[in-house]
């Protein structure tokens, strides 16, 4: 069953929440995705699945597949530079809660520069 939470933004999960990311895509005008990831569900053929549906629906990405677990600030500095270097708009994370935290703490950034050197992002209370 697939299921939605809005929260500042959408997130869609669960067992078919995967179809739905085209039509949330082009119903926001969005126009290339970051898709950050790591390499093992690279290798498990994760990637593959997303980047095969976002052809099929002529949407452009890029991938960064450097997580690791309990991603460091490096990983999420690399995910920032590849983000801009790449004319990426929206993020995608495949995976659980390395690839999710990283692509959290990237959208901070991109949307709010003054944390970029990420260590100030800890002692930030909701």
């Amino acid at each position: 069953m697939t299921q939605r939470m809005i929260l500042n933004e959408t997130a869609w999960f669960g067992a078919g929440a995967l179809r739905h990311l085209p039509e949330e895509v082009q119903r926001r005008g969005m126009r290339k995705a970051l898709i950050v990831t790591d390499k093992a569900l690279v290798a498990a053929g994760a990637l593959k699945r997303v980047t095969d549906l976002l052809a099929q629906h002529q949407l452009n990405w890029a991938v960064y597949d450097e997580v690791v677990p309990n991603p460091t600030i490096r990983v999420v500095q690399q995910g920032v530079a590849v983000f801009r270097e790449s004319g990426a708009d929206y993020l995608i994370a495949i995976g659980g809660g390395s690839p999710q935290d990283t692509s959290k703490a990237i959208g901070i950034i991109i949307n709010n520069p003054e944390f970029e050197d990420v260590r100030s992002l800890e002692g930030v209370s909701p």
